[in-house]
């Protein structure tokens, strides 16, 4: 476990006592005894350093067959089916550098050695679809925490489906939110995390569904309007929760700004509850970053990794899906127990030949990189930097 790794758990109380502070008085002061050791690290306790840590937040995981071939690939010569890690290889350092990663897992899991790819199709249109058992390892094997589980795909296999990912993703060593095997997995008081100190809570849900809502509610979080979530927030910082984040599934798809109604929703909910950040998902392609009440709204973050953006895939074939944020942002505790949001958008692409995952801006300083990937990955720049003038 790395020395990140170790900074995010389940919730505690931890007792923080100013180090710093106490160092620098005992630099100083002459220590005479016992009452005024006791006395100097009283003051200390009352003036704790403040906190910070760093997320990041990224796109939609959509493991198509060309993701898939390209795993497989990568697992040539082995026992294993799929390797999904090298896929991620060219980000990972950044992905692991942040005290939290989130992915948005957006297709049930399977179970090991399941078969992957589509299950039919969907009443409402669109193809039921299945990631192999393998995503979960390889996507923690890039660095990611935790994912967000609630979209439009997430009851695809119906609730057998939502419990071979969670075991999925379990196995893997990752928490999860947006989806749930029982009641109590659900709750919004049990979705705080700590990190840097820091008690984090971050929720997940989708505005819409490929199929029939699980029989359960409880099974998947389905944001039935800007007040369900509100509550679900107050819920959350009653339990201790000191920052929310909220990962919020939308339906229209390759706009390259909300609707109206995405907009509107967002509107009430941050002005019915204190959100620190939200991160939206579902339109597979970049939308700007934007405050809205007081809480930065990366409005929509794109794919992570996809089957898109290649000819024959008809209205998925546009460039723009391979154009994703890292939604980065640094909280830092302006006084006690009030975080400031910095928000730090990190371009990425997903090369359409490799699939593999690029953060372009650094990525092309790179001397070794062949013409055609350094093509790719300055039209991705060219793309987005209309939209995110801002990016790293």
């Amino acid at each position: 476990m790395t020395g990140r790794r170790a900074r995010v758990g389940t919730s505690s109380v931890v007792l923080f006592v100013g180090a710093t502070l106490l160092a620098a008085t005992t630099a100083t002061t002459a220590i005479s005894g016992p009452a005024d050791t006791a006395s100097l690290q009283s003051a200390a306790r009352l003036t704790p350093p403040m906190r910070s840590f760093s997320l990041v937040a990224t796109g939609d995981v959509l493991t198509e067959n060309a993701v898939n071939a390209a795993a497989s690939a990568h697992a040539s010569g082995t026992a294993a089916r799929y390797d999904f890690a090298p896929l991620f290889a060219p980000i990972s350092a950044m992905i692991s550098s942040a005290d939290i990663a989130i992915c948005h897992m957006e297709l049930p899991i399977g179970r090991p050695g399941e078969r992957s790819g589509i299950y039919g199709s969907s009443t409402f249109g669109g193809n039921l679809l299945l990631a192999p058992y393998e995503i979960a390892g390889g996507l923690r094997r890039a660095g990611f925490d935790r994912c967000s589980t609630a979209s439009n795909h997430s009851n695809d296999l119906d609730e057998s489906g939502i419990d071979t990912t969670l075991a999925a993703l379990d196995a893997a060593g990752l928490s999860h939110v947006g989806t749930a095997r029982d009641p109590a997995e659900a709750t919004a008081a049990t979705s705080t995390l700590m990190v840097n100190g820091v008690r984090v809570a971050h929720l997940s849900y989708t505005r819409y569904s490929n199929t029939a809502l699980p029989g359960a509610p409880w099974r998947l979080n389905f944001a039935a309007s800007p007040a369900q979530v509100a509550a679900d927030v107050e819920t959350a910082r009653a339990h201790g929760a000191e920052v929310v984040v909220v990962s919020l599934h939308i339906f229209q798809e390759l706009l390259p700004a909300p609707l109206p109604e995405d907009r509107q929703f967002v509107t009430d909910l941050t002005a019915l509850a204190h959100i620190d950040l939200i991160v939206e998902h579902g339109p597979h392609v970049v939308q700007p970053v934007e405050k809205v009440n007081g809480t930065w709204v990366y409005w929509s973050v794109g794919n992570l990794i996809s089957g898109m953006g290649t000819p024959g895939r008809k209205v998925f074939a546009d460039p723009r899906t391979l154009d994703e944020l890292a939604a980065t942002a640094r909280f830092t505790e302006t006084s006690p127990g009030v975080f400031a949001v910095v928000p730090w958008p990190v371009l990425l692409c997903n090369e359409p030949l490799t699939r593999l995952v690029y953060a372009p801006i650094t990525a092309l300083a790179d001397s070794s990189l062949s013409p055609g990937v350094r093509s790719e990955l300055q039209d991705c720049i060219t793309r987005t930097t209309p939209l995110v003038p801002n990016l790293h």
